[in-house]
């Protein structure tokens, strides 16, 4: 009995990888750069963050109204997180040291760009209150506010399902949004608007790469044609917009239960069912 305490315990204190195992602390990533004040709050504890700090499994990042953080995972992927934003690490197996079985993010609210590292398609899921995306060798841009997701994709392609209903977009400079009871047809970017937001202001690292540092410019700049009125909200409702009805519905809570947010081989040790993660708002 107690040599299998013992070995319970050991589990217990390691991810399992394919290669030699990996304490549970280890960091799964790194921040890059941080302007003015970027979050992190898990088991590592709250602190605020700086170049070159460690970022945890179950860490969830936040930022003010005026942070922008940048980071790099373990396998290369990139991850920039725009103003008032909260996201969670909720899953991650590591393959071996540069590469990952599962990564998965709960993403809450605000603006984000995500580029792939070296780690298999399979690997990568992100996850929002209002559905979940699957991604395969992919760049894409990513806003969460006011009851609803919009998604625009960069390079690759990338799949984005509430329920039974699935989206895929495979064309550069293509978009899709949702809120949860319905997504919307693929179109082009440059269409966006909403009655108080531009296509601009909707994906902001498109309207303006030289928010982000040079290694997470990847293209889409001309993604959104002759649109330049970044300060003036448009009136006139694109297609795809008009197909996703109002009004905004509330966003559904993530959080975890009884389970664990670290399943597969992974152990990691966060509580909740396999497709719920820890993304809630602050």
């Amino acid at each position: 009995m107690k040599t299998l305490l013992r070995l319970l315990a050991a589990t217990a204190a390691l991810v399992i990888v394919s290669g030699p195992a990996v304490p549970i602390t280890a960091p799964v990533g790194k921040v890059l750069s941080a302007a003015q004040t970027v979050r992190a709050s898990g088991n590592a504890g709250a602190r605020v963050l700086t170049k070159n700090a460690e970022i945890f499994f179950l860490d969830r990042i936040s930022t003010n109204a005026t942070g922008i953080g940048e980071f790099e995972f373990s396998d290369g992927t990139k991850l920039a997180v725009g103003p008032s934003a909260s996201l969670v690490v909720d899953q991650f197996v590591f393959k071996n040291k540069s590469s990952f079985e599962k990564l998965s993010l709960s993403a809450a609210k605000g603006t984000f760009r995500w580029i792939s590292g070296r780690s298999p398609s399979s690997a990568y899921q992100i996850r929002t209150p209002l559905g979940t995306m699957g991604i395969r060798g992919t760049a894409f841009d990513v806003t969460i506010r006011h009851g609803r997701v919009y998604i625009a994709l960069i390079t690759g392609n990338a799949k984005f399902c509430n329920g039974s209903t699935c989206r895929t977009l495979k064309q550069s400079c293509d978009y899709i949004v949702a809120d949860g009871r319905k997504i919307s047809e693929p179109a082009r970017v440059s269409t966006a608007s909403t009655k108080q937001e531009t296509a601009a202001q909707l994906f902001p690292y498109l309207a303006n790469p030289q928010r982000l540092s040079s290694r997470f410019r990847v293209g889409g700049s001309n993604c959104l044609g002759r649109i330049a009125d970044i300060g003036k909200p448009t009136v006139v409702r694109s297609a795809v917009e008009a197909a996703v009805a109002e009004p905004d519905p509330a966003p559904p809570a993530v959080h975890c239960g009884g389970g664990n947010c670290g399943n597969g081989k992974g152990k990691g040790g966060g509580n909740g069912n396999p497709d719920e993660g820890g993304g809630n708002d602050p």
